[in-house]
């Protein structure tokens, strides 16, 4: 990984490889694989962008532009885990929706009168919009969580193969594509098995995701009890039994992944690993350590590594913004008859 930089081509078709490794391992064990990856592969991605990201100035020109989305990332963790007691429960969906619109500020706006104005608004969009049960569904639940991993990750794919236009960069956004609806249209009735004890404990913090992802965009007041019984008759009678319950735990599992092994596939290319080697140390520590906590108590790990997991993924905002704007300019470029970014290797 470390060694001979791969050509573009080579790196296409190695998370070809991995899409398939990824995805047939979800379709086996769909919950022991995203349990296992999340705890062993999470912690070092997060490390690892996190340091990536802070030797690019976050991709917003200055790295105090970051420190507004460190605070959005404390005052959601010391909420998460009930150190501020008491929090309305639209308050984290108005922290990570002013971060979102922060984030987009920092990177199209460089004067200080026109940054202030635009924080102002995406404030004023936070308090006002905070509420709606649309907005409340997307930034709470799905932009931190399938979001960061499925439609960033194939965007990353769409952008790459937009700027390259070889047949190795549309081919792996193909079997991008793919993979994930393949677990809708053919995962098999007789492939359910009998989740075990242990993995539906450790499974629990994540059943929100499921839930939410087959009834999208319903209105959900988990505060009525009617509404609570709802939940845990889908827990009990559906998640752990369904067909269709089991296709989505597969499309999860499949992008948690995925996402992870992309990261690392582009080693050679990103130069993650190119840091110094007293933090690179430090890196490798907390994961180890990290993954020790996770073995010993798969909740105590939630909660150690909540604020790297939740931080990794708003620190990124500024790079989802960027994304968005240069498959604009690529499909613009194509339309002008621009010539590939990326010379074919």
């Amino acid at each position: 990984m470390f060694g001979k930089k791969l050509s573009i081509d080579q790196i296409n078709y190695l998370n070809i490889g991995l899409m398939i490794i990824a995805a047939v391992t979800a379709f086996i064990r769909p919950f022991e694989t995203f349990l296992f990856v999340y705890a062993f592969l999470g912690p070092l991605h997060y490390l690892t962008e996190i340091s990536w990201l802070h030797d690019r100035n976050y991709f917003t020109g200055k790295k105090s532009d970051a420190i507004l989305l460190v605070l959005a990332g404390v005052v959601i963790t010391l909420a998460s885990l009930q150190v501020i007691p008491d929090v309305p429960s639209n308050v984290g969906t108005a922290i990570t929706f002013f971060a979102f619109g922060s984030a987009l500020v920092f990177v199209i706006v460089k004067n200080a009168y026109g940054r202030a104005f635009g924080l102002f608004i995406a404030f004023l969009l936070a308090a006002l919009l905070s509420k709606v049960n649309f907005v409340h569904t997307v930034f709470s639940v799905f932009l931190p969580t399938i979001v960061h991993v499925f439609l960033f990750t194939g965007l990353f794919i769409l952008v790459g193969a937009l700027r390259g236009r070889s047949f190795s960069g549309i081919s792996s956004l193909v079997v991008f594509v793919l993979c994930a609806v393949s677990f809708f249209l053919f995962f098999p009735a007789g492939n359910m098995y009998a989740v075990p004890d242990l993995v539906r404990s450790n499974y629990q913090d994540f059943q929100m995701l499921n839930y939410y992802l087959m009834t999208p965009f319903s209105k959900h007041d988990f505060n009525q009890p009617a509404n609570i019984r709802e939940y845990f008759s889908f827990v009990n009678n559906i998640l752990y039994s369904s067909r269709s319950a089991f296709a989505v735990m597969a499309f999860i599992a499949f992008s948690y992944f995925y996402h992870y092994l992309n990261w690392f596939s582009k080693t050679s290319v990103i130069q993650w690993h190119q840091i110094p080697r007293s933090r690179f140390a430090a890196i490798i520590i907390i994961w180890l350590a990290s993954i020790g906590v996770y073995a010993y108590d798969y909740a105590l790990g939630l909660k150690w590594l909540f604020f790297l997991s939740f931080s990794h993924v708003l620190l990124e905002f500024p790079l989802n913004h960027l994304t968005f704007i240069n498959i604009g300019k690529e499909i613009g470029g194509i339309v002008r008859g621009k010539p590939a970014a990326i010379a074919k290797a």
